[in-house]
């Protein structure tokens, strides 16, 4: 089996540039996953709980509604940084042709 080493100085400089691209993508769909969960969090589970346990007045019940549209859009965010990863990804070929291991 043949061994292929990353040679870091065949990297130029559009390469770096797309690793960089590639990277802020997954980081913030790190974040729009993290802000998706947590609006799910709050509005589907915690939200509820309090008003009924009487920790938070019944007029928080409006809240809800803005934190479903918080996290469908988070989603959507994250949705479409994959894409753009996935995207982005192609640079890896230029100098690591096995980059789905």
């Amino acid at each position: 089996m043949e061994q292929v080493f990353l040679d870091p100085g065949t990297i130029g400089p559009e390469s770096w540039s797309e690793l960089g691209s590639l990277l802020r993508s997954l980081w913030l769909t790190v974040l729009f996953v993290v802000l998706f969960a947590s609006n799910m969090l709050v509005g589907h589970n915690m939200l509820p709980s309090l008003i009924e346990s009487g920790h938070v007045p019944k007029s928080w019940q409006k809240v809800r509604p803005v934190l479903y549209a918080g996290a469908i859009i988070s989603i959507g965010l994250a949705s479409f940084f994959v894409s753009r990863a996935i995207e982005f990804a192609g640079v890896l070929r230029n100098f690591w042709p096995d980059y789905w291991i």
